[in-house]
């Protein structure tokens, strides 16, 4: 299969199903196996800090300040019914679910990545950077009632951490049909623009069979976790249905200059990072794929969403000739149930600066791809 970047991608409408409002920083939604059930995180964080990168606006995410919402979709919009189902959170970035139950977390569960740096309080001046106080962790809910049912601890300390390093920015998360939990990390922290990353960007394979052990801080939990070194950053990440899972870099140092990668079980193993798919289209946040093979990414910086075709065709998506929200971020390809098999965008807007509650993710129509 071969996807290609063109230089003049045509555009292609599609059409708005509903606009949830009220959101805080939105980085990534899912949707439940229902169809109708929509949870997200809210990451609220503050930017123009002055003791990260010189008061650069970039996102930096307010200690326990962070939430997960959930909402209700159907055919004529979508609307908030719980929108604190968890809260105190530090970040709440990629989210996926588990559809293979372990012995301590049910089929159903939902995984976020929170406690990525860099991290201040509310209100203060200053960055966080005692171990002691972050926590970064892949955190185990359940999505109805808002219930934690444990974490696979990322942080200072921990199995993988201790095998590895300790995740900085734990961003995009998947979970592919075997149970396999995948996270990526962005190494973002340094408050020095120029400064050294405080550890290796990867993305990271956790077995199905190891996150019992990992939740219990069992330190053989770790032996059987493999990565992949990603020198421009993992952002989002995604599974397909053949078992391969879907990256993309995002980084200013880039060397594909915002690329897609299809990764499988056999690069894991080896830690080989092959060649993307795509590149050249810039800091890119998330990606996703259909039943068709259309695989589509997301720029926040430029605001376009690309989708490209198994047919190789290279194309941008529009609602009524406008990008489809500002800054879209971590989005996942879902199946509502009113849709009857065909395929839609949660496409959460990050909204870099704004207000809490001024946040909105766009549910979207993408039928056909």
């Amino acid at each position: 299969m071969k996807w290609q970047k063109s230089e003049t991608p045509s555009l292609r409408e599609v059409r708005l199903i509903a606009r949830l409002e009220g959101a805080t920083n939105p980085e990534s939604a899912e949707l439940l196996d229902d169809g109708e059930t929509i949870v997200f995180g809210n990451c609220t964080m503050t930017v123009g800090l002055p003791a990260y990168r010189a008061g650069a606006p970039m996102p930096v995410y307010l200690q326990g300040e962070a939430f997960v919402s959930r909402a209700r979709l159907h055919q004529h919009g979508a609307e908030v019914q719980v929108k604190r189902l968890v809260d105190g959170l530090t970040s709440a970035l990629g989210i996926d679910i588990l559809r293979r139950a372990t012995s301590t977390f049910p089929a159903g569960t939902a995984f976020i990545a929170t406690g990525g740096r860099p991290i201040t309080k509310k209100g203060a001046s200053e960055l966080i950077s005692d171990p002691a106080m972050i926590r970064q962790q892949a955190l185990a809910f359940d999505p109805f009632t808002g219930e934690r049912r444990g974490a696979i601890p990322l942080w200072a300390g921990s199995p993988i951490a201790e095998k590895f390093n300790v995740l900085d920015q734990p961003n995009g998360l998947a979970i592919d049909r075997d149970g396999d939990v995948y996270v990526g990390d962005i190494p973002n922290s340094n408050p020095d623009a120029d400064g050294a990353p405080p550890g290796p960007s990867a993305i990271y394979r956790i077995p199905h069979a190891a996150l019992d052990a990992l939740n219990a801080h069992d330190a053989h939990g770790a032996q059987s976790v493999e990565r992949i070194l990603v020198p421009g950053f993992v952002n989002g990440a995604t599974a397909a249905a053949d078992g391969a899972i879907f990256i993309v870099s995002c980084s200013r140092h880039d060397p594909a200059r915002g690329g897609v990668y299809r990764l499988t079980r056999e690069d894991f193993a080896e830690g080989r990072l092959p060649e993307p798919i795509v590149q050249g289209l810039g800091i890119l946040d998330g990606v996703g794929f259909t039943r068709r093979g259309t695989v589509l990414a997301s720029n926040p910086i430029s605001g376009d969403l690309h989708a490209f075709t198994a047919q190789g065709e290279h194309m941008l998506l529009r609602v009524a000739g406008e990008n489809v929200v500002d800054m879209p971020a971590d989005f996942n390809v879902v199946y509502p149930a009113h849709l009857n098999g065909e395929p839609a965008l949660l496409a959460p807007d990050i909204s870099v600066g704004k207000a809490p509650g001024e946040g909105v993710i766009a549910v979207v129509d993408i039928s056909g791809l």
